[in-house]
């Protein structure tokens, strides 16, 4: 069986795409090309909102299949296999967003969090019209460049995710879903990664934190994550080093510094082996 690719975005494996924290596009834009059939494949990083405004189609969630119509929301959370097949009259949207923007929104409170514990398909109702108002809001904002567009957009996104947070729980709440274990624990180790990376990188540590061996995080991470607790403290430290060389003109040293790294010339060999360019390679290239 072959491997379930890893992009960026569906069809973009560029890893350097992730430097940018939000994507939007209509659902025809992309699953048009690929006669309305978007195959498995999984984001490491990224969290996704579909919004069906019009249309069929069926979502395959992991390992469950889910049927598609108007008047719903699907919610895919990082790391996960997925992939969506469409009616050519589907209309809609998908936003894409960074895994720790969505943390920041709902904040570490009870009560929204089942919205990153495992991907969903959820039915909107009533929350419909509002859903639909900041869907458009933020695809009308994306593209261009008027004043104030990041902070409308940003407060769009904060709306979306708090009312699907709020649908998310009372569906949670009336049995109709239950986050598996592993998944919550994943959901657990990426919040408090978020809040640690510049300064913990020990497994031992995380799995403590989360009252777990460090054999039973590797085992989250592989089953949720597709890669293992090491490798997903790394990929968050990468993640960070690559906003910084794209989005500042911090030196590679003083970014080597606030990733925690006493040696520059270590965290040098850190990023390259990850990514396959130096720092200063990689600024090179996204400035270009």
């Amino acid at each position: 069986m072959s491997a379930v690719p890893t992009y960026a975005l569906y069809g973009e494996a560029d890893h350097t795409a992730y430097a940018n924290w939000l994507h939007c596009e209509s659902i025809p834009a992309r699953s048009a090309l690929f006669d309305w059939e978007i195959g498995l494949h999984r984001h490491q990083h990224f969290f996704q909102i579909l919004n069906m405004a019009q249309g069929r189609g069926e979502a395959r969630l992991g390992s469950r299949s889910v049927p598609l119509g108007p008047g719903m929301a699907v919610t895919v959370t990082p790391g996960i296999v997925h992939g969506f097949r469409f009616s050519p009259d589907t209309e809609g949207h998908v936003i894409t967003l960074l895994g720790e923007q969505v943390n920041r929104i709902l904040g570490p409170g009870r009560g929204l969090q089942s919205l990153l514990a495992e991907p969903q398909a959820i039915a909107l109702g009533e929350a419909t019209p509002e859903i639909e108002r900041s869907v458009a809001a933020v695809a009308r904002e994306f593209p261009g460049s008027a004043p104030g567009r990041l902070g409308l957009i940003e407060a769009h996104i904060g709306i979306l995710l708090i009312t699907l947070g709020r649908l998310a729980a009372e569906t949670a709440e009336q049995g109709e879903a239950a986050p598996n274990r592993t998944a919550r624990y994943a959901m657990q180790f990426r919040i408090l990664l978020d809040q640690m990376f510049r300064t913990e990188r020990s497994v031992a540590f995380y799995a403590d934190r989360l009252g777990i061996s460090e054999v039973h995080l590797n085992r989250v991470c592989r089953a949720a994550l597709n890669t293992s607790a090491l490798g997903a403290i790394s990929q968050r430290i990468v993640l960070e080093a690559t906003r910084d060389l794209t989005f500042t003109v911090l030196s590679v040293k003083e970014i080597a510094y606030s990733l925690g790294f006493d040696d520059p010339a270590y965290f040098t060999r850190f990023f390259t082996r990850q990514t396959g360019l130096t720092p200063t390679q990689f600024r090179k290239r996204n400035q270009a």
